[in-house]
């Protein structure tokens, strides 16, 4: 953390500000290591200040030693107003896609008379965190291994009459069993025709003969998400079925081969989505191809169409093409990467065969 620190102030002197305020949790956890929901970190060229609550004193201690302490008696913003002020520095930047208004003018952003001037700054940290090291990418490996498991186990329940959000829990169960500190996001198994909603809720639905079944899942380890999605039929498929799954997974497969560093996201997304359209699909993957996922399920950079960022080498993505059509269903395929100089290293490891899969 100590070097993510350094990078963070050299980008500050680059665009001459003399400190930072950070409110986002997760820019808090990557910088300090501090994991409290509430607290903001105050960083200039000698100080590294953390302010939170008497509930954190304690972790505080114990997750950011390093740190300078500083207590909120009152309101967070009253403690941070106090301590910009005192600490002679002019020009503070702060993260504005990470505060509101109404916290942008509680610190006193459009007050002319505070002795310091509030800057809106965007993506600094966001940035730092593009490219993972060796710490993230192996919290991030350990939670895919525990998302790969739990597949493993969830598929062999599978059977006609079991519901959608009885699979979700037997997962969620597997993964809270074997070291998952939570679920990465809402379990996702959407059979049958419901698997037409990409984002679907599982719900009673029971699962029947004939049914795909997008099951879309990722555990949480050491505060890093990992993202899984496998689509398989119960006990059987209709041609259709196994149609659209063989050109999502040819979609993937694409990606996989050719996504590299140095493409924009939109040209990663177009060497998905052309795969797709020429099969006659296009209007069917109306999603994005993937994006970045560490600390947050879903972070920078963004794969899509509109997409203009640049993906660094050691960036962590996903690649997940889909296919729904409604009244039918849907398919997805999905993996987590890590972005290298002329392809992709897959760290998801469940298996994905050249024809649908059939369970139960």
């Amino acid at each position: 953390m100590p070097s993510r620190l350094a990078r963070l102030r050299a980008q500050l002197e680059q665009q001459g500000l003399s400190a930072l305020l950070v409110t986002k949790h997760e820019h808090m956890y990557y910088l300090a290591g501090f994991s409290g929901s509430s607290g903001a970190l105050f960083i200039t060229p000698d100080r590294r200040v953390l302010v939170s609550d008497y509930r954190y004193v304690l972790q505080a201690a114990r997750e950011a030693p390093e740190w300078e302490f500083v207590l909120a008696e009152h309101a967070l913003h009253e403690t941070l107003c106090t301590l910009l002020a005192a600490s002679g520095c002019a020009d503070i930047g702060v993260e504005s896609e990470d505060l509101t208004l109404q916290g942008y003018q509680q610190l006193g952003g459009d007050d002319p008379t505070t002795p310091y001037h509030l800057t809106p700054t965007s993506g600094i940290i966001a940035q730092l965190r593009l490219t993972k090291d060796p710490e993230e990418l192996a919290h991030l490996r350990d939670a895919i291994r525990l998302t790969d498991a739990a597949y493993a186990h969830v598929v062999t329940l599978v059977r006609p009459g079991m519901s959608e959000i009885e699979l979700a829990l037997e997962a969620e169960w597997y993964m809270r069993q074997h070291g998952a500190d939570g679920m990465a996001f809402e379990i996702i198994v959407a059979a049958g025709e419901h698997g037409a909603l990409p984002h679907a809720h599982p719900g009673a639905r029971a699962l029947q003969a004939g049914d795909l079944v997008i099951i879309d899942m990722g555990a949480r380890v050491a505060h890093y998400c990992a993202d899984m999605t496998r689509t398989f039929a119960v006990a059987s498929a209709s041609p259709l079925a196994r149609e659209i799954y063989r050109v999502c997974l040819a979609a993937q497969l694409a990606g996989l081969a050719r996504i590299h560093s140095g493409m924009t996201g939109s040209d990663a997304d177009a060497v998905v989505r052309q795969v797709i359209e020429e099969a006659g699909y296009g209007d069917a993957f109306g999603h994005g191809t993937g994006h970045g996922i560490g600390l947050e399920i879903h972070e920078a950079p963004r794969l899509s169409r509109r997409s203009r960022e640049v993906l660094p080498i050691g960036a962590t993505v996903t690649v997940e093409p889909g296919i729904y059509l409604d009244g039918v269903g849907g398919v997805r395929m999905e993996d987590s990467v890590i972005v290298g100089s002329s392809n992709v290293e897959v760290l998801t490891a469940a298996p994905k065969p050249a024809e649908l899969p059939l369970f139960g």
